[in-house]
């Protein structure tokens, strides 16, 4: 029995270190945008006819955040940024260039 605590301790251990890693993967990128973009309360809001999607705040052309994480889909990428507090997602594409923090 102390055998199966200790294999179920460590896929978790496992689990939790390979999530970290992915955050930190997504943390080491920023977003541009290079027009207006409007940020959603939902990563799903992409696909059309979505319910409960809601903008949560607009940027203008110019700016430029930190990425807080990346969420890929089949059919789009979605980022999540934060301004002034909110968080939103945006999807990468016309307007939204993400690029890694070392890049130029």
């Amino acid at each position: 029995m102390g055998l199966n605590i200790s294999v179920a301790i460590v896929i978790a251990l496992a689990i939790v270190g390979a999530w970290c890693v992915e955050i930190s993967h997504d943390q080491a990128h920023s977003v541009k945008f290079t027009e207006t973009i409007r940020a959603y309360n939902d990563w799903e809001c992409a696909y059309q006819n979505q319910y409960g999607c809601s903008v949560v705040f607009e940027d203008a052309a110019g700016t430029e955040h930190n990425v807080r994480r990346i969420q890929y889909s089949k059919d789009f990428m979605a980022v999540k940024v934060e301004q002034a507090g909110i968080s939103g997602w945006v999807f990468a594409g016309n307007g939204v260039h993400v690029s890694s923090k070392s890049s130029p």
